[in-house]
């Protein structure tokens, strides 16, 4: 199952699920929000070393 990188909620049905490719890997979300928030600075959700952040915003 996929999380959202931005709130960390569960996305259970990815095939409805706002997404975005960056490097390389596909991000899926739980709302357009929480997309937008990511395509205006992905490697705020993204530390150095690959492990993911949650910012819980809901």
């Amino acid at each position: 199952m996929e999380r959202d990188i931005v709130c960390g909620m569960e996305i259970k049905n990815t095939l409805k699920a706002p997404s975005t490719e960056y490097k390389g890997k596909t991000y899926f979300f739980c709302s357009d929000l929480c997309k937008v928030q990511f395509k205006q600075d992905p490697e705020k959700y993204l530390n150095k070393d690959g492990r993911i952040e949650y910012e819980h915003h809901h």
